[in-house]
């Protein structure tokens, strides 16, 4: 499973670190919160290689039958449209019941986050500084264009949306929104929020790369009435699959038979119809 020669014993280290956190807990599996992955492709690795290595990941979630919210930037949705094996491949994961949502870099958090900038926005092309408006690829209308030729609905989203000014590029078409990287964001109650396009729901996510063991203790100290939800770049895949395997590993340990693994919009909508 593991490509990197000699990675086989760090490999067991992380898998065994994570094991013996789970078969610690005898809790039954409708006391266990609802748990979704998210998959970010960011706008600057759209390319062959990345995509490759995305259906690697896809391949080993759907090892241990854990179901993905990938999220796409308009890069990538250029670079599948533009292939037809790949926009085949991407159909197949959405019947094998993964979800294809939206990535986006906002303008503002290139300048006070230094995240890279996608090229899309509301913000008027004037409001721009003049080094930035040679990147400008269009508005957030122009985005959706691009994310909604690719199979399947476009429901959920992580759109960096983090500062008062990104607020404007919410597509009024999305209802379910992520955000965070920290260990802690891994626990959230679903709860609306409000953009100037419209209404959603948010939940929170934490990034893969944590402490070994430490997703899972925080997963067995989670009651139901929260959601966890996990993210991971197709690039810390790439650098490191181990801590992706150990993750996938542990909650099929933990949720043998999947009953408590969900794709982003399920989660927050069976959250939602439940009253919790």
């Amino acid at each position: 499973m593991f490509r990197q020669a000699g990675s086989r014993i760090a490999a067991l280290a992380w898998c065994v670190a994570f094991l013996l956190s789970a078969y610690g807990v005898g809790a039954d599996i409708q006391e266990r919160p609802l748990s979704c992955f998210v998959v970010h492709c960011e706008p600057t690795n759209a390319n062959e290689i990345m995509f490759l290595e995305l259906e690697g990941l896809v391949s080993l979630a759907e090892s241990y039958e854990v179901p993905l919210t990938i999220d796409f930037t308009a890069q990538w949705a250029e670079m599948i449209l533009g292939d037809e094996r790949k926009v085949k491949a991407v159909d197949a994961w959405i019947e094998h019941g993964h979800e294809i949502g939206a990535h986006h870099h906002a303008y503002w958090a290139l300048l006070d986050r230094a995240a890279q900038w996608d090229g899309y926005t509301n913000t008027p092309v004037s409001d721009l500084l003049p080094i930035y408006q040679t990147q400008y690829r269009g508005t957030m209308n122009d985005y959706m264009d691009l994310v909604n030729a690719l199979p399947g609905d476009r429901l959920t989203a992580c759109m960096g949306l983090d500062g008062d000014q990104d607020r404007i590029d919410w597509p009024a078409s999305l209802q379910y929104s992520t955000t965070g990287n920290l260990l802690e964001h891994c626990v959230s109650t679903p709860q609306p929020v409000s953009y100037p396009s419209g209404d959603a729901w948010h939940i929170s996510h934490g990034l893969i790369l944590q402490d070994p063991g430490a997703l899972v203790d925080l997963y067995d100290a989670t009651p139901a009435t929260e959601v966890f939800c996990v993210v991971g770049h197709v690039y810390n895949y790439q650098e490191n699959p181990r801590p992706f395997e150990a993750w996938f590993r542990s909650l099929a340990v933990s949720d043998p038979d999947g009953l408590r693994r969900r794709i982003v919009s399920e989660a927050i909508e069976e959250w939602r119809s439940d009253d919790i």
